[in-house]
């Protein structure tokens, strides 16, 4: 019996066209399947971009919706080769007279010269102390030049807060010992025990590092700790550090030098008014983006209205606010056009700050009441897990989940069907090739009993 090896060969017929024909028509409900999942991707791909303007515009209410947020200050140094500062928001305006007679130093001692950092010093323990904390350190033949002395100290464990250095000048090499830290609370001294000379307190062997400010002073003094002292408004304030924080209330000081300025804290409306126009830019990119999703793969999705009404009513919604005289933005310079673009009247806004500053704090902060502290609750709600957004977007990724069920049944389905049809076909195509391949030969024996 004749086989065949390529569909429509028995019956000169184009069967691989039929069934291809077939299986498209057959495939039509996995294209509808596919495009349903591109339009989801897309739609998931739009609340995206959707969320990321979400997030800035939820980043600019939360700048404008806290009392805090316009305890805005800057402080001046009318001299700042003799200290700089900063304030927070629980500073106060003011100005003060500041005197600073001595800036806080770290103790630095240094050991007699020795011929080179290779030099052998001796066996024992170093004990170091930096201020009520020390550390010991112990020498052996292993780690007892000049050299490795200074990575013993480095790097003990207990290290309390003293770097080791080596400086060589014309004489040789000398170890140097510094505070990591200012301020006579870090004052260094040094003792050894267990010498290898016999001796725990002459100036050699390992005793040559021994220093006591009130006793054996083996090392040489390069710089003392010392506090830092200034002066505000005639009040001694001592520290330990050159940074001095909340001497006054909401402030750092960062002295410098010796001498006498002033210091101005003021508040920095420039600052506010900066977060006033972040305020406007986010909502106008919010609007935008709503504006674009609706007109794009989001067009008929109920999330979009549900945000711009909400947003809206807190527009629309003019009521007594807690401690300001105002009930609507546009009364603080703050307006939305006709074309739903809201603007900045700068002049308005400063004026303002100057004239009612509480009433402007309010207007916006004010708990429960204020515009943006009402905006960046009702952001927090669509952003928060199962809020608005997440529970959207666990909905979309849930229905491309179902459809890549469907679509792997339906593959199947499809492969079954191929397979079906091609044995039908091939069948019928061996069929009719064996009839033809029948007729040839009766024919042919016609031909030859008629021949003879």
């Amino acid at each position: 019996m004749a086989t065949i090896s390529s569909l429509g060969v028995g019956t000169g017929l184009d069967l691989e066209s039929i069934v291809t024909g077939l299986m498209d028509i057959e495939r039509q409900p996995l294209d509808r399947l596919e495009s349903k999942q591109s339009t989801i991707n897309a739609q998931i791909s739009a609340y995206g971009s959707f969320k990321s303007k979400l997030s800035t515009f939820q980043s600019a209410m939360e700048s404008l919706s806290s009392a805090s947020s316009f305890k805005v200050f800057q402080a001046n140094s009318q001299d700042e080769d003799l200290f700089t500062a900063t304030a927070t928001s629980t500073a106060a305006t003011g100005s003060y007279n500041i005197d600073v007679t001595q800036i806080a130093t770290r103790d630095k001692l240094a050991s007699s010269a020795f011929t080179d950092y290779n030099t052998t010093v001796g066996e024992g323990t170093l004990t170091i102390s930096v201020g009520s904390e020390s550390f010991d350190v112990t020498i052996d033949s292993s780690n007892s030049s000049l050299a490795q002395i200074r990575t013993a100290i480095n790097n003990a464990s207990e290290n309390t807060g003293v770097t080791a250095s080596i400086i060589t000048d014309d004489s040789g090499a000398r170890l140097v010992l510094t505070s990591n830290e200012t301020g006579t609370d870090n004052a260094i001294s040094v003792s050894v025990s267990g010498d290898s000379d016999g001796n725990d307190s002459d100036a050699s062997g390992l005793s040559a590092f021994v220093y006591s400010s009130g006793g054996t002073q083996n090392l040489s003094s390069i710089s003392s700790a010392k506090d830092a002292i200034v002066s505000i408004d005639g009040f001694t304030v001592t520290s330990s550090s050159n940074s001095i924080a909340n001497a006054i209330d909401g402030v750092t000081l960062n002295v410098k030098d010796v001498g006498s300025s002033t210091l101005d804290i003021t508040r920095d409306d420039d600052a506010i008014l900066e977060s006033v126009n972040e305020f406007a830019s986010a909502y106008n990119a919010l609007m935008t983006e709503i504006k674009s999703q609706r007109n794009g793969q989001l067009e008929a999705d109920s999330t979009l209205l549900t945000i711009e009404s909400q947003v809206r009513d807190v527009f629309n919604s003019g009521a007594s606010i807690t401690g300001s005289s105002f009930s609507y933005l546009i009364q603080a310079g703050i307006s939305i056009n006709k074309e739903g673009v809201m603007t900045v009247d700068e002049d308005k806004v400063n004026e303002v700050l100057s004239s009612d500053f509480t009433s402007f704090a309010n207007l916006f902060s004010a708990e429960g009441e204020g515009f943006a502290n009402r905006l960046e609750s009702l952001a927090d709600s669509w952003l928060q897990t199962d809020g608005l957004i997440d529970s959207k977007e666990e909905g979309l990724n849930a229905r491309l989940t179902s459809l890549d069920r469907q679509k792997e049944q339906m593959e199947a389905r499809l492969e079954m069907t191929e397979t079906r049809l091609r044995a039908q076909y091939s069948a019928m195509d061996t069929l009719v090739s064996n009839l033809q391949s029948q007729g040839d030969y009766l024919i042919s024996q016609l031909s030859s009993m008629n021949s003879n």
